[in-house]
């Protein structure tokens, strides 16, 4: 094995010179390099990306959702709702109404989420880490304060500092319209902003007193916000809970709430790995037929070799080795050069988003050893099917004579 591998050595050196050979093994190298280091920083960025969604909805998710399993909204018995209040492993459980509604400031107007919720849910929550501007403050007053995500913000040019300038929120009737060119088709609600979070979703947190009387639901609500004492288990919990609701009622944690994006995110990511590896498959061929050249340039060598009683597999691992290390020579480098890049950009955010009205103005980027070793392995398997034919003829070279 240890003259294999110097044969191999001695091969991979001896391409300095300028020939077919050596230009289609130096293609090669530069293919593998090129690849693997744009497959890591790719699958760094669906990291990131993932990763930033993980930590956008940590902070205004709730430690467990109670959502219909059928229909939009639902009703919550009273004495269920007291028996859950009851346990003394839940903080708080909180009914919140969530749906689109128009939203005007000054000249502005635009299309958003209205989330109304009792304003003791936002004291539990985790969304006051998110505040960019203003105050962190729901509460009921006359006009209602609420607050604003920062998307609505820059889009509506909404300042806090003004103080006759305010939200105007509607959403159509409930109720029969009989007259649909009338300007009563819509329920109105004005509240006073406090402040903008940093949460990448058009969103308007308002009281759910004034939610109730725009959206016309004196009972009821669209899901229930169950947030936990620190230290128990969300996911032990989800049978007891729905032990205690009974059928028409699905409890979802953290992950669950957005299962779908996450699992289109990781097809999405799949799909991109196995693109750019059917490149590096693609670019296998240039090692292909330069290790099938090399095996007729060194036919007398082998020859040689084969009189000195070298066997046929060790003319394979012969050329299995030279590729091996012409593979080698641009995977290491391609991994380190994909790795110190998204380092420089997890450190410097040097490529922005191009977004204005989002929170984070670079591309995020995650390194995951994963992903290095996906890559590492997928260009090892690529070269070795690359070297099947060739190792096979040089194998055949021992029985050549002098």
């Amino acid at each position: 094995m240890k003259l294999i591998f110097k044969i191999a050595l001695r091969y991979v050196i001896a391409l300095r010179r300028a020939s077919t050979v050596q230009i289609l093994s130096l293609l090669s190298v530069l293919g593998v390099l090129l690849g693997s280091m744009a497959m890591l920083i790719v699958l760094s960025a669906f990291n990131g990306f993932e990763g930033l969604l993980r930590r956008v909805y940590h902070h205004q998710d709730p430690d467990l959702r109670i959502m219909p399993a059928s229909g939009k909204s639902f009703i919550i018995s009273p004495e269920k709702m007291r028996q859950l209040q009851a346990d003394s492993r839940f903080v708080g459980i909180f009914e919140v109404l969530c749906d689109k509604a128009s939203v005007q400031f000054g000249d502005g107007q635009m299309v958003a989420e209205v989330f109304a919720a009792d304003p003791a849910y936002f004291k539990l929550c985790r969304m006051d880490t998110t505040l960019i501007a203003g105050q962190y403050q729901v509460k009921e007053a006359d006009p209602s304060l609420a607050m604003v995500s920062e998307g609505i913000r820059q889009a509506l040019q909404i300042s806090f500092s003004e103080q006759f300038t305010f939200l105007k929120l509607a959403y159509p009737k409930r109720s029969k319209i009989l007259k649909p060119g009338s300007g009563k088709i819509f329920n109105t609600r004005v509240l006073k902003p406090a402040g903008s979070l940093g949460i990448d979703e058009n969103r308007v947190y308002i009281p759910l007193s004034a939610g109730r009387a725009l959206m016309e639901r004196p009972e009821g609500c669209h899901f229930a916000d169950v947030f936990l004492r620190e230290g128990r288990d969300a996911e032990s919990l989800i049978p007891d809970i729905e032990k205690i609701l009974g059928p028409g009622f699905v409890v979802l944690n953290e992950d669950k709430l957005h299962q779908d994006l996450f699992k289109v995110m990781k097809i999405e990511k799949l799909f991109v790995f196995l693109a750019l590896g059917f490149i590096i498959l693609i670019s296998g061929f240039n090692l292909f037929v330069s290790s099938s050249m090399m095996v007729i340039n060194k036919r007398k060598d082998f020859a040689i070799l084969a009189a000195l009683g070298m066997q046929a597999r060790e003319f394979s691992g012969i050329i299995r080795a030279t590729g091996l290390l012409l593979v080698s020579a641009g995977l290491l480098p391609g991994l380190g050069l994909g790795a110190f890049l998204c380092f420089l950009q997890m450190k410097y955010g040097f490529i922005p988003l191009g977004m204005s009205t989002t929170t984070v103005k670079a591309y995020p980027v995650e390194l995951h050893f994963t992903d290095a070793s996906a890559v590492a392995i997928w260009v090892l398997v690529s070269a070795f099917l690359a070297l099947l034919v060739p190792a096979n003829r040089a194998a055949a070279e021992s029985d050549l004579k002098i």
